[in-house]
């Protein structure tokens, strides 16, 4: 069986009926899903969404699975994602390790096997990513419910000051660059540097000014301290 989530799911496939089935048989058990009909385009929708899981078939047209899975893993190490393919030969097999997938999946996929690979990247994501994300002693952020809690209390955020605590969280120990911000934040519009830093003022207020570090010129770095 496979519980209903908050997560999201990026699927990635050419095959048009195979891509409507899955995305409608899968919608049920996601906050949202994207389509993507190949690789560049699910590489697109990765870097402007940052879905908590990506399923993508290999043999497709512009930029094949395996080097959109090469690329991703490039700047994110932990996002899981499940390999398809109607191909199940040797080489693929071990590329798919050496990028470090959460499965393997021949087609036609079988349900049982789909949702134990599901179920896999939802243990991985709790194991890795803990829902509750300690800020300091008293502090802590939801990243499912979207929720900040400050000394047992509450604190309502704005949709953008939720999304800038998601990535910068989720993508704690690293930079998070001003041009991933801006794709995560302000997808559909224009970001501004003024906008930026009045949004990260704001976030300050609530989490303290010492959690959010600017690095000139690059982007921001989350430093917890639970």
């Amino acid at each position: 069986m496979l519980k209903k989530t908050k997560y999201t799911l990026l699927f990635v496939e050419d095959e048009v009926m195979i891509r409507r089935i899955a995305v409608s048989f899968l919608k049920s058990y996601f906050v949202e899903i994207y389509e993507a009909t190949d690789g560049e385009e699910g590489l697109e929708l990765y870097r402007e969404h940052k879905p908590d899981i990506i399923i993508t078939d290999i043999e497709m047209p512009k930029v094949n699975g395996l080097e959109l899975c090469r690329i991703i893993r490039e700047e994110d190490k932990s996002t899981p994602i499940i390999i398809s393919t109607a191909y199940t030969t040797t080489e693929y097999l071990l590329e798919a390790v050496s990028l470090n997938l959460i499965n393997y999946l021949p087609k036609p996929i079988e349900e049982e096997a789909l949702f134990e690979a599901l179920n896999a990247c939802f243990e991985h994501i709790e194991r890795e990513h803990p829902s509750v994300v300690k800020i300091n002693k008293t502090d802590s952020f939801d990243m499912l419910n979207y929720t900040f809690i400050k000394e047992g209390e509450i604190i309502p955020l704005t949709s953008y000051q939720h999304k800038l605590l998601h990535i910068l969280i989720k993508n704690q120990g690293r930079i998070v660059s001003y041009e991933e911000l801006e794709q995560f934040i302000w997808f559909d519009k224009a970001m501004s540097s003024d906008a930026l830093r009045s949004l990260v003022r704001d976030v300050r207020k609530v989490v303290g000014k010492e959690t959010i570090a600017n690095i000139s010129r690059y982007g921001y770095r989350i430093h917890l301290n639970g």
